[in-house]
């Protein structure tokens, strides 16, 4: 095969594989703006300083499983996304105590991001972390329970590490897709 045919082979499969995606509909790249992460980083660090400072044992432990947005062995993605936005909202921003702190429009920012993630993300089965991610929502349940002290505690422990959760939306955000 000469060069110049193969180099025009291969520019038809990248402009094929490229308009099937686009066909597709929009990415979650595309989708989320830069803008509504940045409103939810900033509220959110609002309502963390808002909080009760945490006691020594609960900052030890850590909630959120150790993922990455760039490293094979604990690659995550906008389906992993779209999962712990749904334990957050279901586990954590929904509860009652934590309501009456919440930023104004902070509800509404999250089901926009949540809802956004649900039209972008087209897959119905599981990510290969639904397990850990069970497990977080486990945890958070677990944490939930008991005297009111300690169930505030696991509440807040979540909503100090929703940072992460952002941080990692924006990396993927971030990074140049095909």
């Amino acid at each position: 095969m000469r060069p110049v045919t193969f180099v025009l082979l291969l520019a038809g499969v990248v402009t094929a594989v490229t308009a099937t995606a686009t066909e597709r509909g929009p990415t979650c790249q595309r989708e989320i703006p830069a803008e509504l992460i940045r409103d939810l980083w900033s509220q959110t660090k609002q309502l963390i300083s808002s909080l009760p400072k945490e006691e020594k044992a609960s900052r030890k432990l850590r909630l959120l499983p150790k993922f990455c947005t760039n490293c094979p062995e604990r690659l995550i993605g906008w389906q992993e996304m779209r999962e712990l936005i749904g334990v957050y909202q279901s586990s954590v921003f929904s509860r009652e105590f934590l309501q009456k702190l919440l930023p104004l429009h902070y509800n509404e920012l999250l089901h926009r991001l949540q809802h956004t993630l649900q039209h972008c993300v087209s897959s119905s089965k599981p990510s290969q972390w639904s397990e850990s991610i069970k497990k977080l929502e486990k945890k958070i349940k677990k944490m939930s329970r008991g005297r009111k002290r300690r169930r505030d505690e696991g509440v807040m422990k979540a909503v100090g590490e929703f940072i992460f959760v952002l941080r990692w939306i924006d990396e993927l955000r971030e990074q140049i897709g095909l």
